[in-house]
């Protein structure tokens, strides 16, 4: 099946990849320092992938007659993976609860902002090829802050 190619929005790969990076340190951030209840880090990973997934939604289906429907659809997945993930099983108060839904949004917020500054980037004449090769630096840099020391 083909998708309508008039469905297609403007956010583009580099967008995404440069965005995913930052987010990842943003998301470990936020659960290890700001509500101090460290993840997993498949935890970090998942939630990174559906917040990158993101990108699916925008670029191939932003112009799709039922956009809002899947868009706000798939929100509603991702917060409740967000509460699934890190605040089912917490005995916290409906404050912290609250402070980390809200928190959910921020994460949301920045995530598109990254994206955005990407873009900005590429409007202001940076080759996208430069925005891919600091996406990768950035991913090795996170690779080596999040490694187990003790591997074996």
């Amino acid at each position: 099946m083909q998708l309508d190619p008039r469905w297609q929005g403007p956010v583009a790969f580099h967008e995404m990849l440069f965005g995913t990076w930052l987010s990842y340190i943003v998301l470990v951030l936020i659960w290890e320092k700001v509500l101090k209840s460290a993840l997993r880090e498949w935890q970090y990973a998942l939630l990174t992938c559906l917040g990158s997934s993101f990108f699916l939604i925008n670029h191939y289906l932003n112009y799709a007659p039922f956009y809002y429907w899947l868009i706000n659809s798939y929100s509603l997945v991702f917060f409740f993976v967000w509460y699934w993930l890190g605040m089912r099983q917490c005995n916290r108060s409906v404050i912290w609860k609250c402070s980390a839904l809200v928190l959910a949004i921020a994460y949301t917020l920045l995530f598109i902002g990254f994206e955005l500054l990407a873009r900005h980037a590429v409007d202001q004449g940076v080759h996208e090829f430069w925005i891919l090769v600091a996406a990768y630096i950035g991913f090795a840099g996170v690779i080596l802050w999040r490694r187990d020391p003790n591997p074996f």
